[in-house]
């Protein structure tokens, strides 16, 4: 893993506290510590597309239940805490944005999205499809869209702690995943990553966040929406690239920053 978020400087605007997305969070915990859920809540793509051995519906009922339960299954204690953290720092924003009924019917409709996605694009019908991946995806598409110039925490390669606003950080998720997608060799070993799901979900949270936040949410919020500091002890030691500052001395600063990491990486 290249990067892991760890914070946003973006407060809440129109609730007091997101609690749908911690619930949601909560549900995905207790679900991996109370140990796996019953197959059937993972999606099989071969339950609603069929395989060349099987063609048709196999289970229509656990197809769709498949499409909202796989959300609460996670492989591996890395699996969960990197999904569960993601959601933590992009989702109580986008339910500030919409509310909460709303970013309920929201979540589940990027999981389904995600599923259905990879589900029509897989070589491996008969694979089952697991994690939250695909609907925090469509979270995070949700937010590239809203708050763009918010600038996220992250660490890169899990110790270099910089600021960079969503629309690089978020972005440049979404790029690989294209990526990922349209470069990968023909013939190439299935992994363990669902970028359909990851991409079908971006797209549906993109699309429904258009039409599903509340009335008077602007997309695109402007830069000033944003504390100028949002991380005030930590900003005196963390590069800020994109703060309130001209581009030559980010670019400055930028370089020293990169090549600093880079010598760190090279000794790693």
């Amino acid at each position: 893993m290249v990067w892991v978020a760890v914070g946003a400087g973006n407060p809440l605007r129109h609730i007091p506290v997101a609690y749908v997305n911690r619930g949601l969070i909560m549900l995905c915990v207790v679900a991996f510590v109370l140990g796996p859920l019953p197959d059937k809540y993972a999606f099989l793509p071969a339950y609603l597309f069929g395989t060349p051995e099987m063609p048709g519906l196999m289970s229509l009922g656990d197809g769709l239940l498949g499409l909202a339960g796989h959300v609460f299954i996670h492989a591996d204690p890395i699996h969960i805490v990197t999904n569960m953290v993601a959601l933590w720092i992009f989702g109580d924003n986008v339910e500030d944005a919409l509310g909460h009924g709303r970013y309920l019917l929201f979540f589940f409709l990027c999981a389904a999205a995600g599923a259905l996605a990879e589900g029509a694009m897989t070589v491996e019908p008969l694979r089952p499809l697991v994690g939250a991946s695909g609907a925090i995806s469509g979270v995070m598409g949700a937010y590239l869209l809203l708050h763009p110039h918010a600038r996220i925490l992250v660490l890169l390669f899990l110790r270099i702690p910089v600021l960079l606003p969503a629309s690089v950080l978020v972005g440049g998720d979404l790029a690989a995943n294209v990526a990922m997608v349209l470069l990968r060799p023909h013939g190439a070993a299935v992994d363990d990553v669902a970028w359909w799901a990851h991409l079908g979900g971006f797209a549906a949270g993109m699309a429904l966040v258009t039409v599903m936040r509340r009335a008077g949410v602007p997309l695109f919020h402007p830069p000033g929406a944003y504390p100028p500091v949002p991380f005030p002890r930590l900003q005196r030691i963390v590069p800020d690239f994109f703060g309130p500052h001209g581009p030559r001395r980010a670019a400055g600063k930028a370089a020293v920053y990169l090549g600093i990491v880079a010598l760190l990486i090279w000794t790693l």
